[in-house]
């Protein structure tokens, strides 16, 4: 286990670097939760703003999932990343972090990124589409090659997501 999870924290580190530099152009703002949920802040996730950032809100909740070969989803076994997606979903509504960024490792394939904003068709196609029923309601999560999404530019992305103070 103890193994297991200093690979999870070598990839939250990674991940909050890349996402840093991507977002920011500066690969310190972003940081891994030390404490994995302990102390309280004004985000939740396993990364966010460790600095301060000139925007009002922090749209984005990040959380990252690295091996569970048992859970790599297939087209029609992907139970575990629904249950890990709800989480951050209403995690996400308490703290107004409205956009979902589950970042996945799963054994022997290249990061996912799962997410419920659709980025422009022209700009990237989803490896797949998962259907998410939610009370009734059906919503859509968008399944990104991770490393495809960071060769893009960050602000043609969610640019208009973005509130400068």
């Amino acid at each position: 286990m103890v193994l297991g999870k200093s690979k999870g924290n070598k990839m939250e580190r990674d991940t909050a670097k890349s996402l840093s530099i991507w977002m920011f152009n500066d690969q310190h703002v972003l940081k891994r939760e030390p404490t994995s949920g302990a102390i309280k802040h004004n985000y939740c996730g396993d990364i966010f703003p460790m600095k301060q950032i000139d925007w009002s809100n922090f749209p984005f909740l990040i959380e990252t999932k690295t091996g569970y070969e048992q859970h790599t989803p297939t087209l029609w076994q992907y139970t575990k990343v629904l249950d890990w997606f709800n989480k951050s979903l209403v995690e996400g509504k308490q703290h107004n972090q409205h956009i979902i960024f589950l970042i996945c490792q799963f054994k022997n394939k290249p990061a996912l990124l799962f997410t419920n904003y659709q980025i422009s068709l022209e700009k990237i196609t989803p490896v797949s589409i998962i259907p998410n029923q939610i009370n009734g309601n059906l919503n859509w999560i968008n399944t990104y090659i991770f490393k495809d999404v960071l060769k893009l530019g960050f602000l043609d992305l969610f640019g208009s997501e973005i509130t400068y103070r």
